[in-house]
């Protein structure tokens, strides 16, 4: 009887499955890639290894004869994520993450490396707020929205793409930092179009000091800087100022020197604020008949270019609150229709070896 009772619990053992080292595991088998980035998150972010898996999508794929789990979407939305290991680079089979409402304030480089081959990306309502403090590649090709992210103050998305576009046309993309701690933002409660509909305030550019930088390039779009007031430009390799540079209503100082410049904007009288005005060191040949609107100019210098004639209308600005510098050019008041008489005070001294 009881060696018969042995008999029935050795095949109910069997049959039930009892020996663990024979019975199927629901484990998920994952890449070796994949399985470093989730330690690693588990790790920085504190999070339970279940909570993290739950919250992923594989697919598995046959790698060198075994089958491996892939990730192919995250949702790590709402996890008070502040860093996202680098590792993220490696997910190559990534189609779906989502990384908003974190308090990301930068987001590593690697992740433009997975965001190139398609990835639906999500990383609103973080505090992507600081363009100094982001990588460049995250503004660049990522192209980060402040006004989507949960900043008490944000950046106005037309003039933070100017700097980006002239970021590009320099290629200054390792003087990103720079680039962007040279300009000063600022912004006006009492101006409605500087708060949103979030009630974030917008912060306008009001200054830009990219002096001695190489720079050889100025976007068109900087037209749309309309609270800029100060602009200096000296000592760089222009060549041209862009036209859109006459819509700055507000510009009062423009700095322009020590450049290569051989002409100034036709309509550059359009900038009526203008008070401080130095072109001096380039290589301009004539002034715009426009320029005797700049009726608020205090400081115009022109020295050591190669100007040989001046317009008539430069009579209307000159009056004794005007510094004006003519010295060192082509002018020749011997020919007629080239200097206005009442210019000829001003002229100075033109043998300058030419």
């Amino acid at each position: 009887m009881q060696k018969n009772l042995t008999i029935i619990l050795m095949i109910l053992l069997y049959s039930c499955g009892g020996d663990d080292s024979t019975s199927p595991s629901n484990e998920s088998k994952y890449h070796s890639n994949d399985e470093a980035f989730l330690s690693q998150l588990i790790e920085s972010g504190g999070i339970e290894r279940d909570t993290l898996i739950n919250r992923i999508t594989v697919e598995s794929v046959e790698i060198s004869g075994e089958e491996y789990d892939r990730i192919i979407e995250m949702d790590l939305s709402g996890l008070a994520l502040d860093n996202l290991p680098s590792s993220i680079g490696d997910l190559q089979f990534l189609e779906e993450l989502d990384l908003s409402n974190n308090y990301f304030s930068d987001l590593p480089e690697e992740l433009c490396e997975v965001y190139g081959n398609g990835v639906v990306l999500k990383i609103e309502n973080n505090l992507l707020c600081d363009p100094t403090t982001i990588t460049h590649c995250i503004l660049d090709q990522i192209k980060v929205k402040f006004e989507e992210q949960n900043c008490e103050s944000v950046f106005h998305d037309e003039e933070f793409e100017f700097i980006m576009e002239f970021i590009g046309a320099n290629k200054a993309d390792t003087l990103s930092e720079e680039i962007f701690g040279r300009v000063k933002w600022d912004w006006n409660e009492n101006d409605s179009t500087m708060i949103n509909n979030k009630g974030q305030h917008i912060n306008r550019i009001i200054e830009i000091e990219w002096n001695s930088m190489e720079v050889d390039s100025i976007p068109e779009t900087i037209q749309k800087l309309k609270y800029l007031k100060s602009f200096e430009l000296e000592n760089n390799l222009l060549r041209y100022l862009p036209s859109g540079i006459t819509s700055l209503s507000q510009l009062e100082d423009l700095q322009i020197y020590n450049n290569l410049l051989a002409e100034l904007p036709f309509f550059i009288g359009n900038m009526t604020q203008l008070s401080n005005f130095e072109a001096n060191n380039n290589l301009l040949k004539k002034i715009p008949e426009s320029i005797g609107d700049l009726v608020n100019l205090t400081t115009f210098t022109l020295q050591n270019n190669y100007i040989t004639t001046l317009p008539e209308s430069l009579c209307n600005i000159l009056d004794s609150e005007l510094y004006i510098n003519l010295v060192c050019n082509l002018l020749d008041s011997d020919v007629e229709g080239t200097v206005p008489e009442c210019v000829q005070a001003y002229l100075g001294n033109q043998n300058c070896g030419h």
